[in-house]
């Protein structure tokens, strides 16, 4: 008769790879007879990541609702009366004056526009929709998303390239449009002056998964970042929030897909996004 001692253990650790981290809880129990005889050790390892991943997330989610609110109320007004006050007095001032006094009120105007944009960032983030997911072509949402990049002021050239026919698909258009479009803009930014942006879409009709893979020729992104790069607040770019890739691993999270990122080559940056297909 085997009977189970009582040496038992927890201990949580971390597994670090070239392009992700895996948190583990890794339990032990040792196994006797009666006789108190050692027989062997059972382990036990709890995959945690995702759940961490969640419970961050979610926190963060709070900071921002609060973030948001505080900020947010005071921003018209102050906004609305630098307007008023260049308006109002704009012509009543010699030259020099006049132009520190335009110079200025320009100044709060503009800044008080981009402090806006990132509260709305914010709420966007804390106040996440519910996933609305309808039939829906995954190239055609593809195609509109690029749609909106034909004007930029960089030599980027967008390419389309479809191996295989993907079925429709049950998504939430309005948001996996989104989540495609944060990508986009990621991948611009990471192209200095010029470059190339290539779409690919697969479909793999054993385990019905439809493939996403976006891949840039910009400055990529460094090893050690690569495991941080879907977490809340964490940016790789000066001027960034960090919520633009979270908003992203969210999004695709919420339909049942996952996304990660790998070295793009000879240089770049290759976002790979796969969802599930039911037909």
């Amino acid at each position: 008769m085997i009977g189970i001692g009582r040496g038992t253990f927890e201990h949580q650790i971390k597994l670090y790879f070239s392009d992700s981290v895996i948190e583990l809880l890794v339990s032990g129990t040792i196994l006797k007879d009666d006789a108190g005889n050692y027989l062997g050790l059972v382990l036990v390892f709890e995959d945690l990541t995702h759940l961490q991943k969640a419970q961050r997330a979610a926190a963060w989610r709070e900071v921002a609702r609060r973030i948001a609110h505080e900020i947010k109320n005071p921003l018209t007004p102050i906004q609305l009366s630098a307007q008023r006050l260049r308006k109002r007095y704009k012509n009543r001032f010699v030259r020099e004056d006049g132009e520190v006094f335009d110079e200025c009120t320009k100044t709060i105007i503009n800044q008080t526009a981009e402090i806006k944009s990132l509260v709305n960032e914010f709420s966007s983030f804390a106040r996440m929709p519910a996933t609305n997911p309808l039939p829906n072509d995954l190239s055609k949402v593809i195609r509109e998303s690029i749609s909106l990049f034909k004007e930029l002021p960089k030599n980027i050239s967008f390419e389309f390239i479809e191996r295989d026919k993907i079925p429709t698909c049950n998504l939430d258009k309005d948001q996996m449009k989104r989540a495609i479009v944060n990508v986009f803009d990621n991948a611009v930014d990471a192209i200095e002056n010029e470059g190339n942006i290539t779409i690919e879409t697969s479909y793999d009709k054993i385990f019905q998964i439809a493939r996403i893979e976006i891949a840039d020729t910009g400055c990529g992104i460094p090893q050690e970042e690569k495991s941080k790069l879907f977490e809340p607040y964490f940016s790789t770019k000066k001027s960034g929030t960090g919520l633009g890739l979270s908003i992203v691993s969210t999004i695709i999270a919420d339909h049942n897909g996952y996304i990660r990122a790998r070295d793009n080559y000879p240089k770049g940056t290759r976002f790979i996004i796969e969802l599930p297909v039911k037909v």
